[in-house]
């Protein structure tokens, strides 16, 4: 395996040239040897429903994830420039009415900074249960699920050019850091013909392993403890230490690491009323639950 704080830091300064997408971008490079169809699949378990395709009226536009009824959780630099933008999930769109970037985030830097954004819609989402965000410290050495409607490809290929509109996951163990453990989780594209290209942990790829692609920024990074599957991340990277973060075998995956950022997400997001649960919901009983459904 190869390793080394240097190596990192290169591989993320090229990051930095290749993580936005431009205009709209709806995801993930896949294993050469497995269908593509097994990665659409998994994209639509239930688990996952909460990740829709965020349209920015700025220069970038991907992924984002509903963690209550009427907030999407996603990066900050889908809002560069963005005055408004359009939520679709579940065959409908939302409006967007406010967008809030993270207050240490900086426009060009990956590395150091905190790319989390907020977006409130202007009406509750319906159908649709958000996310229950990760507050604990267990997310290294779990495999997570990434979700997003970013460009596809193969390892062998990187992504490809042209938008498919289709959301895809893929799994990934969660074995990196980028040296920022309080704010990343990281994730290496292993490659099944070879462990030439392994970084972190295992060489040996989980049968559904990928890696994000653009247009998979503001994707959910899941994982599931003791039955229960939780937001843990939000997808913001690729980097590459081969000179080229195209996505192919050998390249990481970067997410900002939710659990860092839940007292700002909860600073950020008021208790909604009762009437807008219901709305949302049509059931009674989320009366007596807080919208930000967070794991202690």
């Amino acid at each position: 395996m190869r390793s080394g704080k240097g190596g990192l830091i290169v591989l993320l300064g090229i990051a930095a040239s290749v993580i936005y997408p431009t205009a709209s971008a709806w995801g993930a490079t896949i294993r050469d040897d497995v269908p593509d169809s097994s990665y659409l699949a998994l994209a639509t378990d239930a688990e996952y429903a909460s990740v829709g395709m965020y349209t920015s009226s700025g220069p970038y536009s991907g992924s984002g994830v509903l963690i209550a009824p009427d907030w999407v959780l996603l990066t900050a630099h889908e809002l560069f420039l963005a005055s408004s933008g359009t939520f679709t999930i579940n065959g409908m769109s939302y409006a967007s009415d406010e967008l809030i970037s993270y207050p240490g985030w900086t426009y060009g830097k990956v590395i150091d900074d905190y790319d989390f954004g907020l977006v409130h819609l202007s009406s509750p989402v319906v159908g649709v249960t958000p996310a229950t965000l990760y507050t604990g410290t267990s997310e290294m050495g779990q495999i997570g699920t990434y979700v997003g409607f970013g460009l596809t490809g193969t390892g062998l290929t990187g992504y490809q050019g042209s938008f498919d509109g289709q959301e895809r996951a893929f799994q990934n163990v969660i074995d990196g850091n980028f040296n920022e453990p309080p704010v990343l989780l990281g994730s290496d594209f292993d490659n099944p013909h070879t462990t030439a290209d392994n970084w972190w942990g295992d060489p040996t790829p989980l049968r559904l392993e990928g890696c994000v692609a653009p247009g998979d920024s503001g994707g959910g990074l899941f994982i599931t403890i003791d039955s229960q599957t939780y937001l843990a991340g939000i997808i913001a990277f690729v980097a590459a230490t081969d000179g080229n973060a195209n996505a192919d075998y050998g390249d990481l995956s970067g997410s900002g690491r939710v659990s860092a950022f839940v007292p700002w997400i909860e600073s950020t997001i008021p208790e909604p009323p009762a009437s807008a649960l219901l709305a949302s919901t049509g059931l009674g009983l989320f009366l007596v639950r807080r919208c930000r459904r967070l794991h202690n």
